[in-house]
């Protein structure tokens, strides 16, 4: 009995020859490329989730990027506009102040002439006496 398992193993584990034997080969194969194929199919579709999910990852990354540098350059904007504002309030009061400068300027300048022509009129008094 042991001889007759044997030889039915050794037939059952012996390739057929002749066209069968290539057929039988080819479906083999065919079906372990086409297994392949779904594995790579699925390593595909991971992949292409994984990318989907970094990409809205990073979409989300540069709107938050985006929103940042929005209020930041908001926030610039009316910081510069409250400067300008004291730039040109400072502007008025120097030019007022440069005004009234320019006037007692005039003013002293037309005392120092009044003075120069009274010192002229009294060294005349002087030197007619």
């Amino acid at each position: 009995m042991a001889g007759f398992n044997d030889s039915i193993l050794s037939a059952s584990s012996r390739k057929p020859t002749g066209m069968k034997g290539k057929v039988h080969d080819l479906a083999t194969t065919l079906q372990t490329q086409n297994e392949e194929l779904g594995i790579e199919k699925g390593h595909m579709q991971t992949i292409k989730n994984e990318n989907m999910n970094n990409t809205s990852g990073m979409q989300g990354q540069l709107n938050d990027i985006k929103h940042y540098f929005k209020a930041d350059i908001q926030r610039m904007n009316e910081e510069f506009r409250v400067q300008l504002k004291l730039q040109e309030a400072e502007n008025v009061r120097l030019q007022q102040q440069v005004t009234q400068l320019k006037g007692e300027k005039t003013s002293i300048h037309q005392q120092i002439i009044a003075l120069q022509r009274r010192v002229e009129e009294i060294e005349e008094e002087i030197g007619h006496e």
